[in-house]
Order: structure tokens, then sequence, then C-alpha cells
């Protein structure tokens, strides 16, 4: 199997993708302890949801494997699993916001972590089951725990950090951690891989993965300006004193 046949640079534009979605993602979450109704914190935190677990994980995974070929076979994807991994990263992020709440308490961390980290590595196992070629694929056990032990470890820390209101800044440093991470957990997965050509086999079913995803693509990172406006407008609702008006006394 060959991981950069288009280059190195798609893992630099896989990481910079993942990053700019976990950073987004991540104001999104500020923003939703900044909420004083459950209705927006509820928006805020599906907009996080699809921000982190769609742009910052399950895309940047298919723009590597776009550089992904497999020597003497074809290579084809299931629409189908590509799209459920997709869901499935979603939701994980999204069922770890609302375990997680407002508050920093160890225990619905810990949940939390497990449920996000764990849907990851679900999300991961069906994209690499979403490729055919001719001939079968395998994955080493032990590289698929550990993978999913990195998920569930990044998964923690974004949680743990991202609950404080934390400034612009650190949060992008935490955006390029977890953008790394994500690249750490699928390029363990893919180091499992193994695959069993056999040539005489006819065209393998499923989509060559350029033509459908591409699309994907441009659609997912133009979808990320709908939150980005949002977090620009959402006014500031940090609590502040209030400010007092010196009272007059008028004389009749």
């Amino acid at each position: 199997m060959t991981y950069f046949s288009m280059g190195y640079w798609i893992i630099g534009l896989s990481i910079a993708v993942s990053l700019v979605g976990a950073l987004v993602g991540f104001s999104c979450i500020r923003q939703s302890t900044k909420s004083v109704t459950p209705k927006f914190r509820v928006v805020w935190q599906a907009s996080a949801a699809v921000s982190i677990g769609g742009i910052g994980v399950w895309l940047p995974v298919f723009v590597s494997m776009l550089g992904v070929t497999v020597p003497g076979s074809l290579v084809r994807y299931d629409v189908w699993s590509v799209a459920a991994a997709a869901v499935i990263s979603i939701l994980a992020v999204w069922a770890a916001l609302v375990l997680m709440g407002r508050t920093l308490h160890i225990a619905r961390l810990i949940g939390a972590g497990v449920v996000m980290g764990g849907g990851f590595g679900l999300m991961h196992y069906l994209a690499l089951d979403a490729m055919h070629i001719q001939g079968s694929i395998s994955i080493q056990p032990w590289l698929f725990t550990g993978a999913v032990a990195i998920a569930i470890v990044l998964s923690l820390a974004t949680l743990w950090f991202t609950q404080p209101r934390r400034p612009l800044p650190l949060l992008a440093g935490a955006a390029l951690v977890f953008a790394a991470g994500i690249a750490g957990m699928h390029y363990t997965d893919l180091v499992g891989v193994e695959i069993h050509l056999a040539t005489a086999n006819s065209t393998p079913p499923g989509e060559d993965l350029f033509g459908f995803f591409v699309p994907a693509f441009v659609l997912g990172m133009l979808s990320l300006a709908v939150p980005i406006s949002a977090i620009l407008i959402a006014p500031d609702r940090r609590t502040s004193a209030p400010v007092r008006v010196p009272a007059t006394n008028s004389a009749f």
C-alpha cells in the first residue's frame, strides 16, 4: 500500500483541514458555555459536533485517503459506509458534549472522552472497511486498538481543555495538537492494514473516491461559513458587573 501517491503535500492539507474544523468547533464549545438558554446551547453544541466530528476528523481522514493506492489493484469505496462514518463521528462529538455538561466533572469527563474517542475509532474502522480492492483487506487488531487509545486520550484532552473559556490563541494551539493527533490515529490504523491481492478478481464494487469526495470536501468547507459567521456576530455573554447609574435628587 502506498500512502502518498499524490505527494507529501496531502498530509499537510489533511492537517490544515483538521486544524480549521477543530478551531471552529472549539470556539463553538466556548460559545455554548456562555449561552444563557438551553436552546442556544444545543445549537452551539450541534455546530461544534459538525465542525469537530465532520470537518476536524472525518474530512481529513478521507483527504489523506486520496493519496492511498494499492499497486496492482484498483481501489473503490462504498459510499454508504463513508457517509455512515461521517454520521458516527458527528454524533460521537455531540453525545460527548451533552454528557460532559457545562461544568468540569471527572466522572463525566471520562465517560464523555470514551464515547467521543470510541466514536472516532468506529468511524475510522468504517472508513477503512469502505475500501474495496481486487482481493481482501484485514486490520491488525493491536494497531487498531492503539489507534482507538490515541483517539480516547485526544478526546479526553480536548474536552478538558475546551471547558474553561480559553483565549483564542490557546484554542488555536490546541486545535493544532488535535489535528496532529487525528493524523497519528489515522496512520496508526493504516500501518495495521494488510493487503491480500487477488488480481484475477473483477473490478471491486464501489465508487472512485476522487469522484464523489471532492464535492463533499467543497461543501464541507463551505459549511464552516455558518458557525464562523455566528461566532463573529455572537454577543459576549461573559458575566460583568452591572453598571450603576447614580441617583439624582430633584427639588421641587
